[in-house]
């Protein structure tokens, strides 16, 4: 028998996550929506049976979750209070992506179709590795982190909370160091280190400055 799994969020990212969840040999239950507009509706063939509210009013322990907001700090949050509760949110790692057995990976995390994870990494809770992305040998992600398709930290790097990584975007190899929510647009290359909250955009990436 398949163990079961709900879905926290209805977006078009939660369909992402349905299907993972079905390769991963979840048994996706139900969905809930932050209200109770749309219970009874199906996405991908999965009911919504609620909203998110009822979920914390109920005994949840030891069932699975898996948060699917693509807002970083969003998915933390309601991750980290399922699991107060004491439910679970198991990792959800595609069989085809390649994880190294001395990595550490924590708890919630999505991780895609052909991912690597490499060498002595190391994951924090509820991070997002998408499709063909490359966490480079003792590279250390904390919580939160979200990497787009295509991108990659490179080794010996670092990145803080909820850094976000846009498609094809790149860290270089050269022990950098990221701060919390940080964002790194599309196809940016970052050769240097950079503190919390910076946007950078471009090659070699650059502070984004708004006018």
């Amino acid at each position: 028998m398949k163990p079961i799994i709900y879905l926290i969020g209805v977006g078009n990212y939660t369909e992402v996550i349905i299907e993972l969840a079905e390769d991963c040999g979840y048994d996706v239950k139900g969905l809930y929506h932050y209200n109770n507009e749309r219970i009874g509706e199906l996405v991908l063939g999965v009911p919504i049976i609620g909203c998110t509210e009822e979920v914390y009013k109920e005994d949840i322990s030891n069932l699975n979750f898996a948060v699917t907001m693509g807002e970083n700090k969003l998915r933390c949050q309601i991750a980290e209070k399922l699991r107060l509760l004491g439910a679970n949110t198991p990792n959800l790692i595609h069989p085809n992506a390649f994880i190294s057995p001395s990595a550490v990976i924590g708890e919630g995390c999505f991780i895609h179709l052909n991912a690597k994870i490499s060498t002595n990494c190391t994951l924090g809770n509820d991070c997002v590795i998408d499709f063909n992305s490359l966490v480079a040998h003792h590279a250390r992600l904390d919580n939160g982190c979200y990497l787009s398709s295509l991108s990659m930290v490179g080794s010996y790097c670092k990145l803080g909370k909820r850094v976000l990584l846009g498609m094809n975007a790149l860290v270089i190899p050269l022990k950098l160091i990221l701060g919390d929510d940080c964002i790194v647009g599309a196809k940016a290359n970052v050769t240097k280190s950079f503190p919390d909250n910076t946007v950078l955009i471009g090659n070699p990436a650059k502070p984004l400055i708004k006018k």
